[in-house]
């Protein structure tokens, strides 16, 4: 049986992630050989409960692995499986997604999208058929005959729909402006319609008027959910209807000249199955562009109040926050108030009333050296990805790498919007907190403004309690990146007992002089504004020496201002609170030993006084009994009864008079008895009499009989005489 390796090579697992067998297979394609330009990033790879899942692109399969055998010391142990898809797809496969339940993977390109049905796990290793190299997997295609008629019309972006309750739903976002959902079990035609714009019919008739409408960004480009809410109960419904709770799933939708705008949507509630488009929502404070006119993703976080990011082909992030209610327009710069605040933590995704105000902006900036002669005009796409580890940070995928941003901000926000009995003005202030996001260029594919673009083919996050908080990119080279990744959410461990008693715990004088905690102080001094991305560029790449040397000096001052300089502090900073803390244990000691002293004397004191305690305890006693003694000899000599003795002999008495009342009692029993005893006697001898035989029972009926018919005869005569006789 294979054992786990050593906790030190448990961290080292991510090196050799790289030389597993699935991106070798990869690296040996004709598409990694001839390194197609790309400049849209791709999501061609997910990790699901420690298993890998890569498409395949040369031969249209699915490539799996478990992630875990890697810690595992048995080299005859290969996990690879190859998922062959039984009808392939007939488009490019860009993006992977899978269902809710774990049992689908949704392939999807611009030209169309497919199912692909993941199959059993059984056997050893738990693998799929057991541990077969190649399976054959069932494909569904998807509007297979509406993306063949409609050669104009492209797929934006495909998602599972979270409201599904079969987990077998899906939602397309096409360029012809419409909102479509799908069930896998009937694919052709769609479930639910919604028109998105006004021109929506008109791309697929006129090529040149859908390019005009796209010019102006009335075409909506990305879409993703928000947080469900319960529908709003009508008078129809509450009495006789259906008494089941609907949830509404709000679609936020944005248009390519930056505006966004709400879906309500619901497969469950009928008044949902077609409706119209809110918006735009109105975004404070208000700008002249409109906050960029070439937005491309849009991506919702998991949190309380909802958190919008909406990302420019120039490199601009907008973190907007979302609030329902009516709100007054505003021209200065300020952010949120606190009546706008409070109504963020009632939002309710029914109503038609949202503002976005937007919290911050962020310019990404993809190449580390920028060159002067370099057109700067030139925009590339960006893709997000929400951490599933952590619902402040977030991905960006583009051209020049992989970005993470963390939201530092937005756990103060989701506290105070929960916290409804804090002081409002004490919220505020921890609210209205600078605390800009932390970016973080993590990956760099692209050094300079000159290199070719590389942009990642697929990005997942690793949530394990072996495999830890990872972060995998894959690059175009199918070289897989691997970058840990740090906790954001970790709690206070609880106060010892030593450090207090009862509800307030003690409190040393040096945490009393600090107003927070030192670690936290320590993780604010080493908290980077700046960091040294992995480098991993394309083939292609050339760089000459005049970008190499800038690109060393970047990475030098980052080194020495970001890295070297803050350890500096911080190592300033420790050793003057390991020489405050020698000085305070010195004076600890002197205190311990002073208090020693007290206690040895005390000891003494309370061992003489436990000696004079035993014999006073002695002395008591026998008093006591002495005492008990004395008044024995008083009682027994009074010629008076005391008042117990008088008590007990009238008790005695009375029992006395009630054992008579018994014994005379129990003698009239007894001849009570004597005489049911002769009674019973006489009984029996009655009932022994003797008894007619039967043949004496038949005579003396037979003369009963005839007695009686004579009877009847005599009878019938008088009657006779006395109407002859007359009266």
């Amino acid at each position: 049986m294979a054992e786990f390796s050593d906790t030190s090579d448990i961290d080292e697992w991510r090196y050799d992630l790289n030389s597993h067998a699935i991106f070798q297979k990869l690296r040996q394609q004709k598409s990694c050989i001839k390194d197609y330009p790309k400049v849209q990033p791709e999501g061609l790879m997910f990790v699901h409960e420690g298993q890998i899942f890569v498409w395949d692109k040369d031969n249209s399969s699915l490539l799996t692995a478990s992630l875990r055998d890697i810690l595992v010391n048995d080299q005859t142990l290969n996990t690879l499986q190859e998922l062959l898809c039984i009808s392939a797809p007939i488009f490019e496969v860009e993006h992977l997604a899978l269902s809710p339940t774990g049992q689908h993977v949704l392939l999807s390109g611009k030209r169309g999208a497919s199912v692909l049905e993941l199959p059993r796990r059984h056997g050893k290793h738990g693998l799929f058929e057991g541990g077969k190299v190649k399976i054959n997997c069932r494909v569904t295609g998807i509007a297979e005959r509406f993306f063949i008629s409609n050669s104009t019309v492209t797929l934006l972006k495909a998602a599972w729909y979270p409201g599904s309750s079969t987990g077998m739903h899906l939602a397309f976002l096409t360029s012809d402006n419409f909102f479509r959902l799908y069930d896998t079990r009937s694919p052709l035609k769609p479930v639910q319609t919604h028109r998105l714009g006004s021109h929506a019919t008109s791309y697929a008739l006129s090529t040149s008027h859908s390019t005009f409408d796209a010019a102006l960004g009335e075409i909506a480009i990305a879409f993703d959910f928000g947080p469900p809410s319960e529908a709003p109960q009508t008078a129809g419904r509450g009495r006789g209807g259906d008494q089941e709770d609907s949830l509404i799933h709000p679609v936020f939708v944005l248009r390519g000249n930056g505006d966004i705008y709400v879906l309500n949507t619901s497969l469950t509630d009928v008044r949902y199955s077609h409706t119209k488009l809110q918006g735009p929502l109105t975004m404070h404070p208000p700008a002249e562009d409109n906050y960029g006119m070439d937005a491309c993703s849009l991506c919702c976080l998991a949190s309380s109040p909802p958190v919008l990011v909406v990302a420019t082909s120039s490199g601009l992030l907008h973190h907007c926050i979302v609030v329902a209610g009516e709100t007054e327009d505003r021209d200065d710069a300020s952010s949120i108030h606190s009546s706008d605040l409070s109504s963020i933590s009632s939002l309710a995704l029914s109503t038609s009333s949202f503002s976005l105000f937007v919290y911050e902006t962020v310019e990404l900036t993809r190449c580390p050296v920028s060159v002067d002669d370099y057109d700067g005009d030139i925009s590339y796409p960006i893709m997000l990805h929400a951490d599933i580890s952590c619902g402040k940070r977030y991905f960006c995928s583009h051209s020049g790498g992989v970005h993470g941003l963390l939201l530092p901000w937005l756990g103060k926000l989701e506290e105070f919007c929960q916290d409804e009995g804090a002081e409002e003005e004490d919220s505020l202030q921890e609210v209205g907190q600078d605390q800009p996001c932390v970016v973080r260029h993590m990956i760099c594919t692209m050094p300079s403004d000159t290199c070719p673009t590389s942009p990642p083919l697929g990005l997942a996050v690793i949530m394990d309690q072996l495999l830890g908080n990872i972060l995998l990119c894959m690059t175009q080279t199918r070289e897989c990146m691997t970058t840990p990744l740090s906790p954001v959410d970790v709690k206070t461990p609880p106060a010892l007992i030593s450090e207090g008693r009862g509800d307030e715990p003690a409190m040393s004088p040096l945490r009393q002089t600090m107003s927070e905690p030192f670690h936290h102080y320590i993780k604010r001094l080493l908290q980077r504004s700046h960091s040294n991305p992995i480098l991993k560029t394309s083939s292609k790449t050339q760089l000459g020496l005049e970008e190499c040397f800038q690109l060393l000096l970047r990475a030098t001052k980052t080194l020495r201002e970001e890295y070297i300089h803050r350890q500096d502090t911080v190592r300033e900073e420790m050793e003057k609170r390991v020489k405050i803390l020698k000085q305070q244990k010195e004076q600890q000691l002197a205190d311990i030993a002073e208090c020693q002293q007290f206690k040895a004397e005390i000891s003494r004191k309370a061992e003489k006084l436990a000696e004079r305690h035993g014999d006073a305890e002695e002395k008591q006693e026998e008093l006591i009994n002495r005492v008990g003694v004395v008044l024995h000899t008083l009682q027994s000599q009074l010629p008076i009864l005391s008042e117990a003795e008088q008590n007990m002999r009238t008790e005695l008495e009375s029992l006395t008079d009630k054992m008579d009342h018994l014994k005379k009692a129990l003698d009239q029993v007894k001849a009570k008895k004597k005489y049911q005893d002769k009674y019973k006697e006489k009984e029996k001898q009655i009932s022994n009499t003797p008894a007619l035989s039967q043949n004496q029972e038949k005579n003396l009926r037979k003369i009963l009989t005839e007695q009686t018919e004579e009877i009847s005869s005599l009878i019938a005569e008088v009657q006779n005489l006395a109407t002859v006789v007359g009266p």
